[in-house]
């Protein structure tokens, strides 16, 4: 008899899904047999300095996806904005009957000294990292509460417990992101809810490409940069987080809480 694959009847939603981590993730979590809905954004952001997607970027993941894991499906929703959290957490709730993986993977980055970071500039990287994991957060987990089991895994970054040269908003915003996991995890650990961090190095991302123009780069030139901070010298892939992502969501971490999985081969240690 085949083995239930680990995600078996579980729904997932991933923010900031359309590429990089987040589609990675996505992949990963319908591959092990979730029906997992992939979030973004249908509008440019002009504080951040690099293309983000837009609807035909998540419409191209999820059919790309869809090959060969036809559970999946697109949400367009902006994770700053309440409103829209609720109108894509409701969505799902309603076509599934429950949401059981909630992944904050949602981020951006603008590089600057700190004389010249906007209000903008600051607000629009808080706003997506932490408000937005709080309001994913604050309407998915009474659902999860109620039934009895959940997991919540929020993406931050080596920049969560260090700090990144020029990213004071960025830094900020995933220092802010691993307090939520720690406090939140106290919350709900007696509803068998995790809520768990996972912190990537560096990632040949688009973030890539914003940290490159900051630093007047090209995107190879910052990758190595940065990847010469790793133990090996060597970038991490969106596929190394997405499998971090896929344990902290299974049974076998049902005894992991409050904690930071660091994925960025020993930058943190250094």
């Amino acid at each position: 008899m085949a083995q239930p694959t680990p995600h078996s009847g579980k729904v997932a939603l991933v923010t900031g899904a359309a590429r990089g981590n987040g589609l990675a993730i996505a992949q990963a979590l319908a591959r092990g047999g979730a029906t997992v809905y992939l979030a973004d954004l249908d509008s440019p952001l002009p504080e951040i300095p690099y293309p983000l997607s837009h609807r035909r970027t998540l419409e191209d993941a999820v059919e790309t996806l869809r090959a060969a894991h036809p559970r999946v499906y697109p949400l367009i929703c902006d994770v700053r904005h309440e409103d829209q959290v609720r109108q894509a957490i409701g969505e799902i709730e309603r076509a599934q009957g429950h949401l059981d993986i909630l992944v904050n993977n949602a981020g951006v980055l603008a590089l600057n000294p700190i004389a010249e970071v906007s209000e903008a500039q600051w607000d629009v990287q808080m706003d997506v990292i932490a408000k937005g994991a709080f309001h994913c957060c604050r309407l998915a987990l009474p659902g999860m509460n109620a039934r009895g089991w959940g997991r919540v895994i929020n993406i931050a970054s080596v920049a969560g417990h260090r700090a990144i040269g020029l990213g004071v908003a960025y830094t900020a915003a995933k220092h802010a992101l691993i307090g939520l996991t720690r406090a939140l995890a106290m919350e709900v650990a007696q509803q068998n809810v995790t809520v768990n961090a996972v912190c990537p190095g560096t990632v040949p991302t688009p973030l890539i490409e914003g940290t490159a123009q900051a630093l007047h780069l090209t995107a190879q030139q910052a990758l190595e940069r940065f990847s010469a901070r790793h133990l090996t010298g060597r970038p991490v892939s969106p596929e190394d987080v997405a499998a971090a992502v896929v344990w902290l969501a299974s049974e076998e971490a049902a005894r992991v809480t409050g904690s930071s999985l660091f994925v960025d081969d020993g930058w943190h240690v250094q």
